[in-house]
Formats: C-alpha cells, sequence, structure tokens
C-alpha cells in the first residue's frame, strides 16, 4: 500500500523483520532491491519505502508491478522534500512494528538466505549480549550506462570478520548498513539514527549499539554492497565515493564532537577512545608504509649486489 504520512505496519511472527529502505530518483536499482527483498525464504517481514524527496510517480509505477506478490507487506511514504539519510531511516522504522530491524537501500541486494541465517543467529543467540548481527559482505563494483547496470568485479567485504570489534569499530566502520539486523528492543534502548548527521550516521549508530551490546556475526557472503564505478550519473552515486571528502570531513567533526562530550563530563568515554583508535590506526599504516620502503630499498640493494657480481663474472671470464 502508499500514503503519504506514516501508519504502522506489522511484521508477523515473533521472527518478523521490518525492512527500511531510503530511494530517490532511482527506480532502475530500486527494482533490484524489491526483487531481492521478495527473494527471501524468509516469509514474515514487511517493508517500508521511502521515497526521500524524490519524484513520485515511478515509484508508483514501479511498486504497483509487485503488489500481487507483496500483498499486505509494503508501505511507500513519499516525503514532499528530502530530510536525509537518517531521518528517512527513523520515518521508515516509526512506521512498523518488529522484533528485528534492517536498513536495506535501493541499491544493495541480499541472497536469498539472509533473512532466514541472520534472524535465526538472534533467535538463538550463543550470548546474551547479542542483539544484532551481521553477515560477510561482498562488494560488488558496477557501472551504468542508460538503463544498463553492468557487474565489473565482486571482492569479499569483510570475510577476515569472526566477530564485530567495538575496539576497531571506534576507528572506522567494518561492514554496511545491508548486511546488519538488530533487536527493535536495542533500538528503543540506544535511540533511533542520528538525523543531524549528513553521512556516516550508520557509523555513529553502531557505535552507540556496541556501547550496550554485541554482535555476532554469520560467516557466509549474504549481503551485496553494490558501488558505482567513477563516471556514473550523479544520482546513482554512492555516498562513500561521490562524497569521500564529506566523509572525512564528518568523521572528524564526530570524533571532535565525542571528545569535546567527555571533556564535559570528565570521563573517558566514546570521545576518547575513537580518537586513540584513530591515531594507533595512523601510526600502524605509517609504520607499514615505510617497512614497505625498508623492503623495497632492501629488495633494491639486493638486486644491485646480483648485477655486480654478474659484471664480475663476466669480465673475469672475457664476457662482454
Amino acid at each position: 500500500m502508499s500514503q503519504a504520512a506514516p501508519s504502522r505496519l506489522t511484521a508477523p511472527g515473533g521472527d518478523g523483520v521490518a525492512i527500511v529502505t531510503r530511494t530517490k530518483n532511482r527506480p532502475l536499482l530500486l527494482r533490484r532491491a524489491i526483487e531481492s527483498v521478495l527473494c527471501q525464504s524468509h516469509p514474515n517481514w514487511v517493508q517500508v519505502i521511502v521515497n526521500d524527496g524524490g519524484e513520485a510517480a515511478p515509484v508508483e509505477a514501479l511498486v504497483a508491478e509487485y503488489l500481487p506478490r507483496y500483498g499486505e507487506r509494503l508501505l511507500v511514504i513519499h516525503n514532499g522534500a528530502s530530510v536525509g539519510m537518517e531521518a528517512a531511516s527513523n520515518i521508515g522504522l516509526r512506521a512498523t512494528d518488529s522484533r528485528f530491524c534492517v536498513i536495506h537501500d535501493d541499491d544493495d541486494a541480499w541472497h536469498p538466505e539472509f533473512l532466514a541465517r541472520t534472524v535465526a543467529a538472534l533467535m538463538a543467540p550463543t550470548s546474551p549480549t547479542y542483539r544484532g548481527v551481521i553477515a560477510w559482505s561482498e562488494m560488488v563494483r558496477e557501472a551504468i550506462e542508460g538503463t544498463t547496470v553492468t557487474e565489473v568485479e565482486r571482492s569479499s567485504f569483510n570475510s577476515w570478520a569472526r566477530d564485530v570489534s567495538f575496539w576497531r569499530m571506534l576507528h572506522l566502520n567494518t561492514f554496511p548498513p545491508i548486511s546488519f539486523l538488530y533487536a527493535r528492543s536495542a533500538l528503543e534502548e540506544i535511540g533511533y539514527y542520528n538525523e543531524a548527521m549528513p553521512v556516516l550516521g550508520d557509523w555513529e549508530f553502531n557505535l552507540r549499539f556496541l556501547e550496550r551490546y554485541d554482535i555476532a556475526v554469520v560467516p557466509e557472503h549474504l549481503a551485496h554492497y553494490h558501488i558505482r564505478t567513477e563516471g556514473a550519473p550523479s544520482e546513482f552515486g554512492n555516498s562513500i565515493t561521490a562524497g569521500f571528502d564529506r566523509h572525512m570531513t564528518q568523521h572528524t567533526l564526530l570524533v571532535n564532537a565525542l571528545l569535546r562530550d567527555d571533556l564535559e563530563k570528565g570521563t573517558v568515554g566514546l570521545g576518547v577512545l575513537a580518537n586513540l583508535a584513530r591515531d594507533l590506526q595512523t601510526v600502524k599504516d605509517q609504520t607499514a608504509e615505510v617497512g614497505q620502503r625498508m623492503d623495497k630499498a632492501a629488495a633494491d640493494a639486493a638486486a644491485r649486489r646480483r648485477r655486480r657480481l654478474s659484471n664480475r663474472i663476466r669480465r673475469f671470464f672475457g664476457m662482454r
């Protein structure tokens, strides 16, 4: 169903999932996201598509094709003007009632077993501190020409992850939203997404989540994080690639704000730890760079020694 104002859409059963999809003028990609949701083997879900200031007619026309498959599991909300990614997420979350929640943006996709495997992991957690779960993600680079989307390459984004380390997350986000399913009860406790953040709102949310709870890992590539190559039309850009400088600026603003909050409270909290983790990672990167330069210098010196020895041997035997 489609409407202009939110009303709560209930995900059935004790394992119900609310799926929030943010979109704006990208029906070409939204179709893939819709197919990704409808192909899930886990049946107990509802989806809210939040059209954040984009044209309504193309979204309505696309959704109409899938209404027989959706039944009563769909709500479309049209924002008259864009309110931003995090506010759009909150609108979708508040329009639903469910045990679990997940953000499925219009350009990403799932393996058909994503919901089944992640829901099962949270329904029977190995520790009571687990209130969220991620699956491994694949990064899919793709090119867009006209109405054609072509996959360029595919690689693992985070198959190194056997757990989600709070310390590592303090430096940098280690998983994309498409891979993260979490309990609504945790959302209600830690608060919704920070609407003041134009980017990196998912990272800030994850930090607050890990302050209280742990995140389990399903070690399978069940989430597909799609990235457009350079030269794609602007409306198809990813926030991380099309707005890299803005991400870096926002990262600095956030860790500065967190540190000021710690100083004001006179505590060692997220601000101190995030800045420390950032500096330690910088030292690690610089050390690795120095090591690489030393390795290259050693290799170059060895090559010069081999050339001098070869020249001596050639001269000894009268070879030119």
